[in-house]
């Protein structure tokens, strides 16, 4: 709990930060008057005045601001004062200012990126291999489709599938859209069409196609069946009730099924041994657990700088497209919003990342960063999108809107922000309650 909460302040007070820094930063420069500096919102915890600027930690850390002279509509500004004025600079200069923060936010994920190659990452073993199709779930579009274990995927839709990572990213860039997947079976090519349906927890396409998983054993939750029955990590599972296993999908599916015991055939070391285990339902989901989760085999890498820079920017714009391809879907229905998390899931990912090291760590910054960047330039009121557009019409008009206009506009973006983190947090508490 407490790694979790620290890694989440860490990582937003990052991003706040930058964002915030590039406003100011800006400012100072165009010669634009700041009076406060402030991660957080709301009353002031601690702060510190350093020349016209206080610089302050406030309550509510989902967000901060840069308090600029004369930046509210009405605002009066002292004769002395005018020259510092943000309202007084020109079109140009004030939209410098705003843009300044979202891209702050690019500029860091772009740097990042480059030094988590350098630092290392590590991936599963399988990704950089053929998409050679281990197991098929039953009862999902692939089994439907006819794709079988065994079957290699060539192409789909006409692009080459040299690997597990560029299949399983196009697949989730597909929900409910029919894909042409090219396979070679028996040393013959056949083309089949199947559309991946969108899966319930992340939105994304799913097929049912599973790369290779073995049923081995990797840690084991305290107080379930398969601890009490002596599983050990690095277990691998052979059988059930005589079936042989040979994937952890179907070892799930074996599993989740109903409460009935079964009888596991196990392999330790070079042994192998049986042992009866009767699942427990978890009463959260309903579903039937022996309590463990698989041992992935992973790879460790590192790039030297020019390589780490070239994966950093083919992620950059990776991520970039598919946080494009997502939003669409959102709009046009093919993602549900139940999908998207607030600031609990981030918490809960920021605990998970700063277990795993800091290149998981800095990989989560960067992500969220680039998020950030690019969600705050949409032209939407409350968003710096929203008043480089009202610049730009008024670089257009001649002069500024209204300040009722800009008043009414600013209560409706804060009114979509308020319902869009009232909706993500409800669907972090449905995921942890029900």
């Amino acid at each position: 709990m407490i790694t979790t909460t620290v890694s989440f302040i860490i990582v937003l007070g990052i991003l706040i930060f930058i964002h915030e820094l590039g406003h100011f930063a800006v400012a100072k420069w165009s010669g634009v008057g700041v009076e406060k500096f402030s991660l957080g919102f709301g009353p002031k915890l601690i702060g510190v005045t350093y020349g016209e600027t206080e610089y302050r930690l406030s309550l509510l850390p989902l967000g901060g601001y840069v308090k600029m002279t004369g930046e509210n509509p009405g605002e009066e500004v002292s004769e002395e004062d005018a020259a510092r004025s943000f309202n007084h600079k020109r079109v140009g200069t004030r939209a410098l200012i705003v843009v300044a923060g979202p891209i702050m936010n690019l500029v860091l994920a772009v740097i990042l990126f480059p030094i988590i190659f350098m630092i290392g990452v590590n991936v599963p073993a399988y990704l950089d291999k053929a998409p050679v199709v281990a197991f098929v779930a039953a009862e999902t579009p692939a089994s439907v489709a006819g794709v079988k274990k065994g079957d290699k995927v060539l192409s789909v839709d006409g692009e080459a599938m040299a690997d597990w990572e560029n299949f399983l990213s196009t697949v989730i860039l597909s929900p409910n859209a029919e894909l042409q997947l090219v396979i070679e079976r028996a040393g013959e090519a056949m083309t089949i069409a199947v559309t991946p349906v969108a899966s319930e927890s992340t939105g994304g396409g799913y097929l049912g196609i599973h790369p290779p998983m073995r049923p081995v054993v990797g840690t084991l939750n305290k107080g379930y069946p398969a601890e009490t029955a002596g599983l050990l990590p690095g277990d691998a599972i052979l059988s059930i009730d005589g079936n042989e296993i040979t994937h952890w999908a179907e070892l799930e599916g074996f599993i989740k099924k109903n409460g009935v015991k079964r009888t596991f055939l196990i392999e330790r070391a070079e042994s192998t041994f049986t042992v009866e285990i009767e699942p427990k339902k978890n009463e959260d989901t309903g579903a039937f657990l022996i309590g463990i989760s698989r041992d992935e085999e992973q790879l460790f890498r590192r790039y030297g700088f020019g390589e780490a820079v070239v994966k950093g920017i083919d992620s950059s714009f990776e991520m970039t497209t598919r946080l494009f391809a997502v939003i669409k879907g959102l709009v046009v229905g093919q993602y549900s919003m139940k999908t998207l998390g607030g600031p609990i899931m981030i918490a809960q990912v920021a605990g998970s990342a700063a277990k795993s090291g800091i290149a998981d760590l800095l990989s989560l910054v960067a992500f969220l960063s680039l998020q950030l960047g690019i969600i705050n330039l949409f032209p939407i009121p409350v968003l710096d999108g929203g008043h480089l557009l009202f610049f730009g019409v008024e670089a257009i008009k001649g002069k500024p809107l209204s300040e009722r206009f800009m008043g009414a506009a600013q209560q409706v973006g804060v009114v979509l922000l308020i319902a869009l983190m009232l909706m993500v947090t409800y669907n972090d508490f449905m995921r942890i309650f029900f």
